[in-house]
This record gives C-alpha cells, structure tokens and sequence, in this order.
C-alpha cells in the first residue's frame, strides 16, 4: 500500500519532533519525508520533492505558516497541508483556510487527536493516488513518457510482475462513445487495467506472491474472474521487474500482444526478461494483389470472391498475426473500391472491417464477414423487411438482447438467433444506435444494474453481477466504475 510523504515545519525542535514521533508511533501509512524551522527553508527542500502533506506552526521566523501556504498552493496546488496553532491564533488558523488548508489542529497536540485527523486525510490521499495512477497507466499504455519518479511515487512497491489478457481479437481502431478503459477498484493491491472490457492487464508488487508461481497464479485469476471466450492470448512477464523498468515491461507486454495475436488460437506467450523483442520476418509478397486487380478489372465477382476467402484461409493455416491480416484485408478494400467492386462506402467498410476482426470466434467466421463486407448485396435487407421493417426487426433484436441479458451473448449468438450475419448486425447497430454490439451490450447491461442496486429489496453485488451477464463480482464492479465513475456500493450510498 502507498506510504505517504509529510513535511512538518516548526521553529521549534521539540514541537517537530513530537508530530514525527506521533505520525510515526500512530500513522501507519504515513512518514515524516523532512523537517524545517521556517518557512523559506521549507520552500527550498520542496524544490527536491513536494510531500503529499505539509504540516506547519503558524508563528515562524523569516517566513510565517501562513505566507508558506500560501506561496506552497500557488507551486503545489493539490498539496494537502495542516495548520498547528494554539487557542490564541484561532483567528490566523481561520484565516489560512482560504488558502485551501485542509485542517487545524490546536496545541497542545493530542496524539489520537492526530492520528484521527491523518485518518481523514488518507482517505483523501488514497482518491489522489488511485486518480495519479489511472493516468500514469494509461500514458504508459499509449507510449506518452512518464518520469521515473512518477512511477515510484504512485507504485510503491519496489519490483513487479506482470502480465496481459485479451480475450478475442485486438481492440477496435475506431473510438465510441461509451467506450472506457477500465481501471481496478480503489482498494485492490494487484493493479488492473483494460484498454476495453475485452482486456486486462494484471500488474502485480512482488510481495503479493510469497514465493507462489506467478505464471500459475494468472492461470487461476483467469479461471476465476475472466468472462467466457472464443480464445485468448496471454502475454505473462514472470520475472520480477524493478519498479524503474516498469514502463519498459507494459510496453513489452503490449508489443507482444499486438504484433502476435492470432485469430482464433489461444495463446501463452512468456516475456523474456531482457525485453529484447524478436521482429518480424518481412514477408513483401503482394502477387496476389495483381491477380486479384486482374479479376476486379474484367469484373468477374464470382472468381474474386472465391479467390478472397482463399487467401484468407491460406493466411488462417499459416496462423499470421491478426495486425498483419488486418493490413492485408485493407488493401484488398482499397482495390476492390477503384475498381467499382464489392461495398463502395469507405467509413461503413472501415467499421465494419473493424468490427470483424474485434468479434470473430475463427477464421471461417472472418472469412463469412469479410465476403458479406466485400461483396454485399440487399437480400439479408430485403428479407428483414419482408419481416415487417428494418426498424421494426431491429426492435425484435433488442427485445431478444435485453430478455437475455444474464446469458453470455456474444454478436455470434445474437445472429444465429435473429437468422442474419453478424455483418449486417453490426450495420443495424450502427444505424440505429451509432455504437457496436459490444458497446450497446454493455451499456445496457449497466444501466439495469444501476436499477437493481437501488431497488428497495436489498441486493448483494454479486447477485447484480449474475443477473446482468458477470459471473465475477470484481470484474462487475470494474466495468461498473469505468461506465459511471463510482464503484456499486459508492452508487448506493450516492443516490
């Protein structure tokens, strides 16, 4: 857990030594990181490391309490600082509380006085911490620099282990609405993190293991919180790295991830310690593109179609990296739209083009998606108004979502039911709710269990999560918060 740096300013040596003998003796998650005897002495060691907390007497030499909050607000804004004083400065310890002080306390000290006042303050100081380490995670995520002692300070312990989950295929390009990274609860000691719910990224302090086998250790997280899938890759550093090559490693997990998922095969790849990534050979065979322009030009659509899903197979049996198909598939939309072939609407394309990748169980499921995106025609439209309407159909499909909330659905589930491709399931949500399945799943889901949690009948967590489809109460409260901003219990109490 995060131990918290104090500075505690006083002129007088006794008086310091005192709160550093309480703060120590009574305050577990807090140590004195300096002393100073006057206000510009203080200013000058915060230049080397401003503490989490500033504890300070009002009457100094040289520089006043009351002037060192102030000029230590205007450097340090998010500063918690605490004012010592006696009954006859009451009105000096008023006057600091415009300068954001957080609270008072008057002399003679009173240990559990203080004790119950730093109480208080930590629960401030955990919000601040969980706050600064979302975002430190999620510009080492996405390769934004992030300063060493950055790192230590919002991840304490000094060596960690770590290891990455995708289940299905990588994240989509395209940003939604209600898409959210999702963070770990507040009071869990392993850190988690997710660039979408379909991924987490386990980042575990050394201490947690005693001795266990980390590698078996994910393997049992996996089994017990993880929702179902058609597969999964799982990227495991099991060395321990110090807490200074912390960046290097999630950087390395996420390399390794991405550049070696392959569609349909689960995976347990182990991250050598010395980081070194083996590149990929390069394969500059593009042949096949010539052949396939040749079909496209004369339009002989049969042949091409034919000739497309081969290549895909060829590429599936050959287990080629999801990335690497991905930028092949590409191209062949942008040969096949010169030429006037196959789905002419560029964004549609890309979306769905996205869309195939994230939700495909294999490669005979690509294989089906990518003909329905490539070489469309209106017969599964004209069928679904035969049945009463588009948006009449489509009404039919969110009735059968919603009645089937607490099952594992999947958009393969969903279009063998309703009798369509997943191709033209995913369009109908575009149209219709300008989100993917995935993302209208979701949100659904939270929204009835924003219901339960407040109905009058009282209801554990765990049995929300069952009733909207989780079978693990963690990952719940996880998608929870990252969909509302407070964990289950937080929006109980909050309504």
């Amino acid at each position: 857990m995060a131990v918290y740096q104090v500075m505690v300013v006083d002129d007088e040596p006794t008086a310091v030594n005192l709160i550093k003998t309480i703060i120590e003796k009574k305050c577990e998650q807090f140590q004195v990181s300096d002393t100073a005897y006057d206000g510009r002495e203080a200013l000058e060691k915060m230049e080397a490391g401003a503490p989490d907390v500033l504890v300070t007497d009002i009457q100094m030499p040289v520089m006043n309490g009351l002037r060192l909050i102030e000029k230590a607000k205007e450097l340090y804004p998010d500063m918690i600082t605490v004012v010592v004083s006696g009954y006859q400065e009451f009105e000096y310890a008023k006057e600091a509380m415009h300068f954001g002080v957080t609270d008072y306390i008057l002399k003679p000290i009173v240990p559990s006085e203080l004790k119950e006042l730093f109480q208080k303050i930590q629960e401030r100081l955990k919000v601040k911490y969980y706050s600064s380490r979302n975002s430190v995670l999620h510009r080492l995520v996405n390769e934004i620099p992030v300063e060493k002692e950055e790192l230590k300070r919002f991840f304490q312990s000094s060596h960690y282990y770590g290891a990455i989950v995708r289940r299905n295929g990588l994240p989509t390009r395209f940003a939604e609405r209600s898409k959210r990274e999702v963070f770990s609860d507040i009071n869990e000691w392993m850190v988690v993190y997710g660039r979408d719910e379909q991924e987490t990224l386990y980042l575990c302090p050394e201490e947690i293991l005693c001795g266990a086998d980390y590698v078996q250790m994910i393997k049992k997280q996996m089994s017990k919180e993880q929702p179902e899938a058609s597969y999964v890759t799982t990227v495991i550093c099991s060395s321990p790295i110090s807490v200074d090559n912390f960046g290097t490693m999630v950087k390395g997990l996420y390399r390794v991830l991405d550049s070696h998922l392959v569609l349909g095969k689960s995976q347990t790849l182990l991250l050598d310690s010395t980081m070194v990534l083996k590149p990929e050979e390069m394969d500059n065979d593009y042949g096949y593109l010539q052949d396939l322009e040749y079909l496209a030009k004369n339009q002989k659509y049969d042949r091409l179609q034919k000739e497309t899903e081969n290549l895909i197979r060829k590429w599936g049996r050959e287990e080629r990296p999801q990335i690497w198909m991905e930028s092949r598939l590409r191209q062949i939309c942008y040969l096949l739209q010169r030429y006037g072939a196959g789905n002419d609407n560029y964004r549609e394309c890309e979306f769905l083009l996205d869309e195939a990748f994230a939700n495909a169980e294999d490669v005979e499921q690509l294989c089906a998606g990518m003909t329905d995106i490539l070489f469309k025609d209106k017969k599964e439209e004209s069928a679904a108004m035969q049945r009463g309407g588009t948006e009449e159909y489509f009404r039919r499909i969110k009735d059968y979502i919603q009645s089937h909330m607490a099952e594992p659905l999947t958009l393969q589930a969903v279009s063998r039911e309703m009798g369509v491709s997943q191709t033209y399931l995913s369009r109908l949500f575009r149209r219709f709710e300008d989100a993917s399945f995935n993302s209208y799943l979701t949100a659904l889901r939270m929204e009835k269990a924003k219901k339960l949690l407040l109905s009058e009948d009282k209801i554990f967590v765990k049995d929300v999560a069952e009733q909207v489809g989780y079978k693990d109460q963690f990952y719940f409260s996880r998608i929870f918060y990252s969909y509302t901003g407070v964990r289950p219990s937080e929006y109980i109490e909050k309504e």
